[in-house]
C-alpha cells in the first residue's frame, strides 16, 4: 500500500462529553480509505508515554469497560532507521484483548500481551521529506509493561482531545482521574525503565477512544 500523507504530530485540548457508542469495541471501514476504531472505556485504563535512546516516541494504553466486560489495547510508535535519517518506521495497533492480559489494582498495573490472531498490528515506512508511507502487517509484538503509581501527582480532567502521529488519528472525549506512575518492561523489540505512565480511574463514567488510520 502506497499513498501520500503529511507527517505532523497534534495535540489539541477543548472540554466536552459526548455519547457513548455500542458496542465496546468496533472497527468500521471509512469510504475514502483506513479505519476507524472506536473503543469504549468504564473502568481502569493505563497509559504510557513510549521512548528510548534510539529516539522512538510513541504512546500505549490498555483499558477496560465494566459494562460489557472487555479489555482493549491502542498503541502507536515510531522509531528511526537507523540507515536512512528521512525513514521512520511506525508500529500500530488497536482492538480488544483478553481480559487475563492486564490487570490493574490500586495502586499499580500489567499488561502481558503479544499481538496476533484477532488483534492484528502494523508496520508502516513513512517516509519524512515527502510524506508517503508504505504499510504492511506486523510481525508478532510482545508487550511486557509495569506501571507503579510514584505519588508524583493527579489530576481530574473532561475534555475532548486529537492526537495525530503519521496515518494515525485518535480522538478522546472522556472524564476521569488520573494519577502519575512509573513503567518498567518491554515493547516490542524495544526495553525501557523508568517511563512517564498514568493510572486512569473513570470513576463509572464512560469515555471513548476513537482511533482512526489511512490504511
Amino acid at each position: 500500500m502506497h499513498k501520500t500523507i503529511w507527517v505532523v504530530s497534534v495535540l489539541l485540548m477543548s472540554c466536552s462529553i459526548e455519547a457513548t457508542p455500542e458496542p465496546s469495541t468496533a472497527t468500521t471501514q471509512q469510504a475514502i480509505g483506513g479505519h476507524t476504531t472506536v473503543i469504549r472505556v468504564n473502568g481502569s485504563s493505563a497509559t504510557v508515554l513510549l521512548v528510548d535512546d534510539d529516539g522512538t516516541n510513541g504512546f500505549l494504553t490498555v483499558t477496560e469497560d465494566q459494562i460489557s466486560g472487555t479489555s482493549a489495547l491502542d498503541f502507536s510508535y515510531a522509531t528511526p532507521d537507523p540507515t536512512n535519517p528521512d525513514i521512520a518506521i511506525l508500529y500500530q495497533g488497536a482492538g480488544q484483548i483478553p481480559n487475563s492480559a492486564y490487570t490493574q489494582g490500586g495502586t499499580s498495573a500489567s499488561l502481558d500481551f503479544t499481538t496476533g490472531g484477532s488483534f492484528e498490528a502494523t508496520r508502516c515506512v513513512v517516509n519524512l521529506v515527502t510524506a508517503e508511507f508504505e504499510c504492511a502487517p506486523a510481525e508478532p509484538l510482545t508487550f511486557d509493561l509495569t506501571w507503579t503509581q510514584n505519588g508524583f501527582g493527579s489530576v481530574h480532567e473532561k475534555c475532548k482531545r486529537t492526537e495525530t502521529m503519521g496515518p494515525v488519528t485518535t480522538r478522546i472525549n472522556s472524564e476521569f482521574t488520573t494519577v502519575t506512575a512509573t513503567v518498567d518492561g518491554a515493547w516490542g523489540a524495544h526495553s525501557s525503565t523508568d517511563l512517564n505512565g498514568e493510572l486512569t480511574d473513570s470513576q463509572s463514567r464512560t469515555y471513548l477512544r476513537e482511533i482512526t488510520t489511512l490504511f
